[in-house]
Order: C-alpha cells, then structure tokens, then sequence
C-alpha cells in the first residue's frame, strides 16, 4: 500500500530546485564540516597507527556514513529527523542500510579492499568514523532546531 503525500510536505513544482535560500547555507555549513572532520580523520589514523591509509580508510568510512545522516537530514528543511516519521519509507531503509553494510564492508573484505585501496581498520577506529556521522547529525538538528526558533519569531 503506498502512503499519500502530506500536504505539508508535498512534492516540488517541476524545474523547482532542492538547493532553496535556507537549505545553502546548512549544506554549505555542513559540507565545510564533514571536510574538517575527514581531514582531522586522516591525520588521527596517520599519528595513531603511523599510516596515512588507515586515516584514509578511517576518512572513507565516516564520508559513508556522513551520506546517510545526510540522506535523512535533506528530507525536511526543518523537521528533525529525530522522530519515527523518518524511517516511513522502506525504500530509503534499505538504502540505508545497505550503505551501513557497505560502509563496513569497504575496509574489511579483502575484495573491496584491492579495489578501493582502503585498510582494514579496528572496532575503535570505525568507532571514530562513527563519531563523525553522529557530530554531523547533532550539528544539522542544531541548525534545524534554530530554523524553527527563527520561523516561529
């Protein structure tokens, strides 16, 4: 059964463009964000475990799951996502999980390992990854969160 559209949050005209007015600066902001943050993961990997390819597997890893918390985030310009309306639909679950799947597998199958030049990195360093989708899912709600104050002033 498919669900109906909500008024609220209907489709966009055609020729309407995702990126409006306030959704750049968040992207912008974010996007400077997730660039300090895979940057400050290379150099940890590389002062940690003396290797620029494990900060870079490390990097790789958080950008994965930097896209998921941004696939969630860009489904409202001011909605959180901390509701159990953003896992409605089955199809961006999958997505989802499937790139977190992915995201692990990328730097502990050999296979994908050859073909991606990644490391195999440990429970710590994907712990580290880890923290950086979360830094980016608590610094969008944040941005969220003054959206709405300022909407509602």
């Amino acid at each position: 059964m498919r669900r109906s559209v909500s008024p609220r949050h209907g489709p966009r005209p055609r020729g309407e463009s995702v990126l409006t007015r306030p959704v750049l600066p968040t992207v912008g902001i974010g996007g400077l964000a997730i660039t300090v943050v895979l940057l400050g993961l290379i150099k940890l990997g590389q002062t940690r475990s003396d290797s620029v390819g494990t900060g870079q597997s490390i990097a790789f890893t958080a950008f994965a799951l930097c896209l998921i918390v941004a696939a969630f985030e860009c489904r409202s310009e001011r909605d959180s996502v901390l509701t159990t309306s953003t896992f409605d639909s089955k199809q961006m679950n999958w997505v989802a999980l499937t790139q977190f799947v992915l995201a692990v597998l990328v730097t502990q199958l050999d296979g994908f390992r050859r073909i991606l030049g990644t490391t195999q990195i440990n429970a710590r360093q994907f712990g580290w990854a880890l923290l950086a989708a979360l830094a980016l899912l608590l610094l969008w709600e944040l941005g969220k969160l003054l959206a709405r104050r300022s909407r509602s002033a």
